[in-house]
């Protein structure tokens, strides 16, 4: 999750009086776009290299086909400014159903201004609605704005997960399936 609480709102109108708070609602096809653009603003390779998922097209359209009913956008002047999504797990043998936030997303100029909040109690009473029991999010142990932001609203009991990766192209059954499936130069 990529979160830095500390900064205000950008907003051009500067009457603080009559201010309106950005719209949160479910996600629509027409939000895939400005939601993928402000992902891969927010969750780059580069900054999270060992996420262990990966902020793509894929996932988003995935997420929005199988659980578009736990796929929220907050906006602002007709302009997605936030994103919340996730899913519900129900294990077998189980009472339980889980709610897993998997992206919450705000826009860096919103940061502060409780959109990442309200995003998550949207999610949170829908996942109620949808007959979960427990949240779970994850984040980089190093992001400490993600962890305050969680924190500061009800999660704990924080667990320490361990990801390996192993680079398959140096492997010799890659690099068969390589030279098969590459064209042939002639």
């Amino acid at each position: 999750m990529n979160i830095e609480p500390d900064r205000q709102p950008l907003n051009s109108n500067d009457n603080n009086d009559e201010r309106e708070l950005p719209e949160i609602r479910e996600m629509e096809l027409a939000d895939l776009e400005p939601v993928y653009l402000l992902g891969e603003r927010l969750f780059p390779a580069d900054k999270w290299p060992s996420l262990y998922r990966t902020w793509d097209e894929y996932e988003l359209a995935n997420l929005f086909v199988s659980d578009g009913e736990l796929c929220f956008v907050a906006e602002d002047d007709n302009r997605v400014i936030g994103f919340a999504m996730g899913t519900l797990i129900e294990k077998r043998r189980s009472a339980w159903t889980y709610a897993h936030l998997l992206w919450l997303g705000v826009d860096p100029a919103y940061r502060g201004s409780g959109v990442a909040k309200r995003l998550l109690d949207q999610f949170t009473e829908t996942c109620i609605e949808e007959g979960a029991r427990m949240m779970m999010v994850d984040t980089a142990s190093d992001n400490t704005g993600a962890l305050r932001f969680f924190e500061g609203q009800g999660f704990g009991k924080a667990e320490q997960h361990v990801y390996l990766s192993r680079n398959l192209t140096g492997l010799p059954q890659y690099r068969r399936k390589r030279r098969r499936t590459e064209p042939r130069r002639e």
